[in-house]
């Protein structure tokens, strides 16, 4: 969606796709994640994806228009929620789910065998409550990417 949106012409960026703004840490010794594998279920469980802060912040400081949409997940979202006025869910059933994380480029996304898609699905239901909790705006995104630009849009009063 972000790629999306900055084709027409809104400033976007994904974050974690920004050199040092995420890193992979162990859950139980808090310690960056040695040889982290996205193929490996166990180490999927037992990782947190943490964004930085203090990059985050210096990030949207340099922000260049009033109106900027960026995306991606983390594992401290209550950390960096705060920062943003409006935040959007793209919701989308499971089946939907695992098919756009088996078909997404790069081998070494999250998601690329189903027994880590499986644990991301299992996920699912709980990061949605979440994120409902901190009244986050659902879109449905079972549909076309012009669709859900145009809601999102409508949502921040564009159109």
């Amino acid at each position: 969606m972000g790629k999306h949106l900055k084709k027409m012409g809104y400033e976007s960026s994904d974050i974690e796709n920004i050199k040092g703004m995420f890193e992979m840490y162990h859950k139980e010794s808090k310690n960056i994640f040695e040889n982290y594998d996205n193929a490996n279920p166990e180490h999927v469980k037992n990782a947190e994806w943490i964004c930085n802060t203090e990059k985050l912040e210096l990030l949207l400081k340099s922000q260049k228009s009033n109106l900027a949409f960026y995306s991606g997940i983390a594992s401290n979202m209550n950390d960096i929620l705060p920062f943003f006025d409006k935040k959007f869910v793209l919701l989308l059933n499971s089946q939907t789910l695992n098919e756009r994380l088996k078909n997404r480029e790069g081998t070494s996304d999250i998601g690329n065998t189903q027994e880590s898609r499986d644990v991301v699905l299992g996920w699912k239901d709980w990061w949605e409550g979440e994120m409902k909790k901190r009244n986050a705006i659902f879109v449905n995104a079972n549909r076309p990417l012009d669709e859900i630009s145009k809601e999102i849009l409508r949502e921040v009063n564009c159109i």
